[in-house]
């Protein structure tokens, strides 16, 4: 259903404060003419009963009794109301019965008593049957005035609350029609897509900003999404190429089969291995499906192997690596921690320039095993030490060095899923430093390490 541009929703909100509007007016009438017609109804009984009390009162004074007296301006006064009366002498003897009989037997009559008296004495007693609901002529017109009037205030209200329900209803359904329409596009691909802010605040603006906050991070992370695929594509067609071109010449027969070229070609299908692996461990942890083979372990054996194995690299570079390994047991994956000491010592050793250093530190404390690497490179800004964790996020400096991004990202899925946490923060000196906790215990699954204060 649309009306007037509304919608569905525009239509039932003007519908629901109209329908408010007339449900409260259509109580206010009810009590309003039900109040009026029991404050009439009471007031014309005792202006009737008073008038008729009146008259019998002096046309007993005027003839000394009853007998002969001319009730006739009682009488008068009793029919214009539609009343009954009866009359009784204290003697017990009727002096007037006019039409209260039939309404005191059928039970239709507000019966009203009341005392005759002259010269302080009671010469009569008076009863006179009002019928229920009856009204005279001025009652029923001061009803039929009070009934336009309300009618008039119905119609009225109805048009204000048309009115405000319109302003409402837009003011509710423009930002759902605009969050509505950029949902769809957002779905269709248009990251760019946002609502901004909505003018009538309160949880509807607040909706806006999450949505676009939602947009914006979907089109952050679809920006490096695009990166990340063209610096894997980047970083495949390296080794790849290398591989083919040696396959090649190995297959032409215009290099002999060494072991030099087998070293070669040894190299860059680990390399390719490497990438595999961290974009494998990155899809395992985002699909719940990063399994841990715990045991006891030595971090620090762990750590001088993986140092072990770079030992090549460091020297190529001319890139002092320090250790400082102390015994560190842990319950965690040996291999899951040697592919962390691995990245964060590829990381370290990318960022050295030639001729600077690294330092890797495994020391023990109560509760947890530590580990460190430092470099004497650049350094990370601070403004990009809490995201060089994203995957596929390479800071100022990694623009320059290579890379995919992925590396760091990694490192933090296999800590945390160890109950471990991960920081990036400045070198004493100069460059990167990387701390990495891990709990001596067994905690549960995926539950952090708390820093302590």
């Amino acid at each position: 259903m649309r009306w007037w541009g509304l919608g569905g929703l525009g239509a039932r909100l003007v519908g629901a404060f109209i329908g408010v509007a007339l449900a409260a007016e259509a109580v206010f009438a009810a009590v309003t003419l039900l109040t009026e017609r029991s404050d009439v109804a009471s007031v014309q009984r005792a202006e009737t009963t008073t008038a008729v009390v009146s008259a019998l009162t002096n046309a007993y004074r005027a003839n000394g009794s009853w007998s002969g007296a001319d009730l006739k301006a009682a009488v008068a006064l009793v029919n214009a109301s539609g009343a009954g009366v009866t009359l009784r002498s204290p003697g017990g003897q009727t002096v007037l019965d006019a039409g209260a009989s039939s309404l005191f037997r059928n039970g239709n009559g507000a019966l009203v008593n009341h005392k005759v008296t002259s010269g302080g004495q009671v010469v009569a007693t008076l009863r006179l049957a009002f019928p229920k609901g009856g009204l005279d002529p001025a009652a029923r017109h001061l009803r039929s005035t009070l009934a336009g009037a309300l009618l008039l205030s119905a119609a009225l209200a109805s048009a204000g609350a048309l009115v405000v329900a319109i302003v409402a209803a837009r003011a509710v359904v423009t930002p759902v029609r605009r969050l509505s329409e950029a949902a769809r596009a957002l779905g269709s691909g248009a990251t760019g897509v946002r609502v901004g802010a909505s003018s009538g605040g309160g949880e509807l603006a607040e909706l806006g900003r999450a949505f676009d906050h939602m947009a914006a991070s979907l089109e952050r992370h679809e920006r490096l999404r695009q990166v990340m695929v063209a610096d894997i594509a980047h970083e495949l067609r390296t080794p790849v190429a290398i591989l083919q071109a040696e396959t090649e010449s190995l297959v032409d027969g215009v290099r002999a089969v060494t072991p030099e070229s087998l070293a070669s070609l040894h190299e860059e299908s680990v390399r390719l291995a490497k990438m595999v692996q961290d974009l494998q461990t990155l899809a395992s942890a985002d699909a719940a499906g990063l399994r841990l083979e715990r045991s006891w372990v030595d971090l620090s054996a762990v750590a001088a192997e993986a140092a072990s194995s770079l030992e090549e690299r460091f020297a190529e570079r001319h890139v002092h690596l320090v250790q400082d390994l102390s015994r560190a047991v842990v319950w965690a994956d040996p291999n899951r921690l040697r592919q962390v000491v691995t990245n964060l010592l590829e990381n370290a050793e990318k960022f050295t320039p030639p001729g600077g250093s690294a330092r890797l530190v495994v020391s023990a404390e109560e509760h947890s095993v530590q580990l460190e690497v430092a470099d004497s490179g650049p350094g990370i800004p601070p403004e990009e030490r809490e995201r060089v964790f994203e995957r596929f996020f390479r800071g100022s400096a990694g623009r320059t060095a290579g890379g995919t991004g992925i590396g760091l990202a990694v490192v933090k899925q296999i800590v945390e899923a160890h109950g471990g946490q991960v920081r990036a923060t400045a070198a004493p000196r100069e460059g990167a430093l990387f701390v990495v906790r891990l709990p001596v215990g067994q905690p549960a699954e995926g539950k952090a390490f708390d820093w302590p204060s």
